[in-house]
């Protein structure tokens, strides 16, 4: 089961991605978009052992709408969410609603402790609009966008997982 909440406003947008921007005291994981051969945008998930992904939310930037959703099932490290249906051919089928391909988009995420349900911090937003990622051919075959110091950048997908088990510890 999928829990959703939605605010809209610019200012409510700007404070949900400030506050799951702040930083842990320990390493966390990450998270990577990635686009399976469906066309449907996927997170790749890569949490640190012990936490577990709780929510992700999505802040349109363009539009100003955030909206949140708790993972009951969250996937194991290495595991994808299917964020949409495929952007080509547009129908309901991921955990967010269906996506504008002009809007700029950022994509965080809450952590829990494995066994609880203690706040464990956050990992990295990953901002970028989805037009590009659609047309990014090598998110399809492999690679992923992660958070970079200068906004994203693309890596391979067994890269972007074993550099955050080396972080992990």
């Amino acid at each position: 089961m999928v829990v959703r909440s939605r605010v809209t406003g610019g200012l409510a947008a700007t404070a949900a991605v400030l506050a799951l921007g702040a930083c842990s005291s320990g390493p966390t994981g990450r998270i990577a978009l990635a686009v399976d051969p469906a066309g449907r945008l996927l997170a790749v998930v890569a949490v640190c052992t012990g936490q577990r992904l709780a929510t992700l939310t999505l802040t349109d930037e363009t539009s100003g709408t955030t909206t949140t959703v708790r993972l009951d099932q969250p996937p194991s490290f290495g595991g994808t969410v299917i964020l949409t249906g495929p952007v080509a051919d547009p129908r309901p089928e991921g955990v967010f609603d269906l996506l504008d391909r002009s809007h700029t988009y950022v994509l965080a995420g809450g952590l829990r402790e494995s066994e609880s349900d203690k706040d464990a911090g956050t990992v990295p937003a990953v901002r970028f609009k989805l037009d590009g990622v659609v047309k990014d051919t090598k998110l399809r075959k492999g690679s992923v966008l992660i958070a970079a110091e200068n906004g994203v950048a693309r890596a391979e997908r067994p890269a972007f997982l074993d550099e955050v088990r080396r972080s992990c510890g």
